[in-house]
């Protein structure tokens, strides 16, 4: 009874070490594992720099909407100021011409 118990219990351990042991090897031993690592490894570099590209350009977009936003309000400005020199040139008397491209 004792040697079957102590035999089960040697049997057991061998095959927890068994599985310890394979699980190790596949993980990491095993040419598959290595590769799936590189890969990973990889991916991940090429994820970081996809997203540090994508930072850039939303930047830089960011940049364009800001400047194109900066020169509509000068173009409106613009366009304000000449609306009043039209004005006081006609109050004057002086007829202005329309522009060539521009529907008054």
């Amino acid at each position: 009874m004792i040697d079957d118990l102590s035999t089960g219990y040697v049997v057991g351990g061998a095959g927890i070490l068994l599985a310890i042991g394979r699980e190790a090897w596949s993980r990491f031993f095993s040419p598959e594992s290595k590769a799936e690592g590189l890969l990973v490894q990889q991916l991940t570099e090429r994820i970081a720099s996809q997203e540090q590209r994508l930072l850039t350009l939303e930047s830089g977009l960011d940049t364009e909407r800001a400047m194109r936003r900066a020169a509509e309000l000068r173009v409106q400005a613009l366009e304000v100021y000449i609306v009043m020199l039209k004005a006081e040139l006609r109050r004057n008397g002086i007829e202005v011409p329309a522009h060539q491209g521009a529907a008054e």
